[in-house]
C-alpha cells in the first residue's frame, strides 16, 4: 500500500504544475517578441539621461529585459495577467511618450499586435 502511495506521489510530482505551464508559455511568447528585429529598442530601459522628460510623462517604465527578469524570479510573478500587463506597459509607454503616427509609435503598435496574437 505504501508503495502505491509513493508511486502516486512521484507521478504527481513529475506532472507540470498549474503554475509552471503558464510561466513556460509566457517565456516562449517573450522569447519570440525579443527575437523580432523591431524589438531591439524595447529590450533595455529608456535612457533618462538622453530623454530627460521621460519620467514626467511615463509613470512606470517597463522594458522586455525587466519583464524577463521578473519571469525568472517566480516569487515576483503573479500570473499570466501580470506578465501581459507588464508587456503591454512597454508598448503603451512608448505610445504615450512618442507622437501618434511617428515611426517609433508604429513600431510599438506593430509589437503590441504581435504580442496579442502570440499571447491569445
Amino acid at each position: 500500500a505504501s508503495y502505491e502511495k509513493e508511486k502516486a506521489l512521484l507521478e504527481r510530482a513529475q506532472r507540470p504544475t498549474e503554475m509552471w505551464q503558464p510561466i513556460r508559455r509566457c517565456r516562449a511568447v517573450l522569447g519570440r517578441l525579443m527575437d523580432d528585429p523591431f524589438a531591439s529598442i524595447f529590450l533595455e530601459p529608456v535612457d533618462t539621461d538622453v530623454y530627460t522628460d521621460y519620467l514626467d510623462v511615463v509613470d512606470v517604465p517597463m522594458d522586455l529585459n525587466t519583464v524577463r527578469e521578473k519571469l525568472k524570479s517566480v516569487k515576483n510573478y503573479m500570473g499570466p495577467e501580470v506578465f501581459a500587463r507588464d508587456v503591454r506597459k512597454v508598448w503603451n509607454n512608448c505610445k504615450i511618450y512618442n507622437q501618434h503616427g511617428s515611426q517609433i509609435w508604429h513600431v510599438a503598435d506593430y509589437m503590441s499586435k504581435l504580442f496579442e496574437r502570440l499571447y491569445h
